[in-house]
């Protein structure tokens, strides 16, 4: 597979763009073009599958270190298992909070599928006190040890000699869940569970291509592009991906200086920032390496930042772990005219310097220069609005798109009217030892079901205008068992 930033590797960059190389968690299947093989490549019984991993942002904690042993799907007919990925891997959720990651990417067989399984053996949530101290950190308990089965409405089809794109969105903010005062390991003031909210899109040729950040080494370079190989490949192989070069791509050499493209070559080491469709990669920009270097001074930074941007420059805290800058930094970012760098929304379109300002989560790539200095290559912006929650039972179904929510409160108990039009639903619970996660309808919601509503409150008394509601039915839950909603 093309090494992602994100997935920890032996080579010195992977080491520096540790961040993302520690991010595989919830699978999202992309199609991609194809590579040919020595051995023919996809055959009509056999498709290409690649999964990302994204994730929505939390306050709360500066990490969320899943660690990932497998991700499989599940055959429609006969519940036949297919590996897609099978090695112990660590990711921090939120590194991914700006683009999508590439876990991996397999040839699998034709067929329907209708169900992703995932084992996570660890959750690790991470806050850092300051400079100088060390983080707090603690494990999180994981409802049925880990094991967790998403079901996607609907299924999904690899098809022969195509390739299927899916994307696993784990909702950080909305997967911890405080149960009580601290008791156990760690260090944290609460105890936590982790109850897995993933959204599973699964990626048609009609939508939205995904902002993607990858490494790896050039092979096969045409006029128009070429193959992205993993750094020890020597020909092209299943394991490549097809990267677009375009009048809409910026090539920048290890200094970040604009360079004309045709400095692509056969076997540079590139990373690249691009927006990842059914067929190729769109390339935004390529980084090409120094490989005369035995260190490199390029780094992937992820942070928040502490201000605006000021002639040029604005300043951050970095809030991940990399070979060059450790967490909890302050950095000057440096925006250098003619230096071909472009800021980016967390969906791929330009924006603009005025987006960045104090408390603004950024993703930085550039080059790292004596006193705490970066001279930015690209930069992506988090520009969402953060969601209000509100918790409870229900208590009634109004019509066919509001319910009413009572709640507690610090004087008794509150009706609360919810508006789902436009949300999406998720009934969690525990079957035969697993987390199953599945999307319902509003159809299936019943009076008494315990709820989290996660949406837009107006503070004017009117309804909330949810964008998730995650429900459950306690009574379906063992007596002892742990409440995955706990409407609290």
């Amino acid at each position: 597979m093309v090494g992602s930033i994100l997935i920890e590797k032996k080579d010195i960059v992977m080491d520096i763009l540790k961040i993302f190389k520690l991010i595989p968690v919830l699978c999202v299947l992309l199609v991609l073009a194809s590579c040919s093989s020595s051995d023919g490549g996809n055959s009509a019984t056999t498709g290409r599958v690649s999964l990302l991993i994204t994730d929505a942002p939390t306050d709360e904690f500066d990490q969320v270190n899943l660690t990932v042993e497998s991700i499989s799907f599940l055959g429609e007919d006969d519940g036949h298992e297919t590996i897609i990925f099978n090695e112990s891997r660590v990711v921090n959720l939120l590194a991914l909070q700006n683009h999508s990651d590439i876990i991996a990417t397999a040839v699998i067989p034709v067929g329907t599928y209708d169900k992703i399984r995932l084992h996570i053996s660890q959750v690790e949530l991470v806050k850092f006190t300051g400079e100088g101290l060390e983080p707090i950190s603690c494990i999180t308990k994981r409802p049925a040890n880990g094991h967790v089965d998403l079901n996607p409405r609907g299924t999904f089809d690899v098809i022969g000699d195509g390739h299927l794109v899916v994307e696993l969105d784990i909702d950080a903010e909305k997967s911890i869940h405080i149960v009580g005062n601290r008791k156990g390991e760690g260090e944290c003031e609460y105890r936590y569970n982790f109850r897995p909210v993933v959204f599973v899109n699964i990626l048609a040729v009609e939508d939205e291509s995904k902002l993607v950040i990858l490494d790896g080494k050039v092979l096969a370079r045409t006029e128009t592009g070429f193959q992205l190989c993993e750094r020890e490949a020597v020909e092209v192989n299943d394991s490549c991906l097809a990267v677009a070069v375009s009048d809409n791509s910026v090539v920048q050499n290890d200094l970040i200086d604009v360079v004309p493209d045709t400095d692509v070559n056969d076997d540079d080491m590139v990373i690249v920032l691009g927006m990842m469709g059914s067929s190729d990669v769109d390339a935004l920009h390529i980084v090409i390496e120094d490989r005369t270097k035995d260190v490199s001074d390029l780094a992937l930074l992820t942070g928040e930042a502490t201000s605006a941007v000021d002639a040029g420059d604005f300043t951050m805290n970095t809030d991940g772990d990399n070979a060059i800058v450790p967490p909890d930094t302050a950095l000057t970012i440096s925006l250098v005219e003619g230096s071909g760098v472009r800021i980016f929304d967390k969906f791929g379109k330009e924006v603009n310097a005025g987006t960045i300002d104090a408390g603004k989560h950024v993703d930085v790539f550039g080059l790292v220069m004596p006193e705490a200095k970066v001279k930015a290559a690209f930069v992506i912006v988090d520009n969402n609005e953060r969601s209000d929650k509100t918790a409870g039972t229900i208590a009634a179904i109004n019509d066919d798109s509001q319910i009413t929510v009572l709640t507690d409160t610090v004087g008794g108990t509150a009706d609360v009217c919810v508006d789902v039009t436009d949300a999406i639903i998720f009934k969690l619970g525990v079957v035969d030892g697993k987390v199953v996660t599945q999307e319902i309808l509003f159809s299936e919601l019943s009076e008494g079901m315990t709820i989290d509503v996660y949406g837009q409150d107006d503070g004017l008394g009117g309804c909330i205008a949810a964008d998730v509601v995650l429900v459950a039915d306690p009574l379906a839950v063992p007596l002892g068992a742990t409440l995955l909603v706990t409407g609290n």
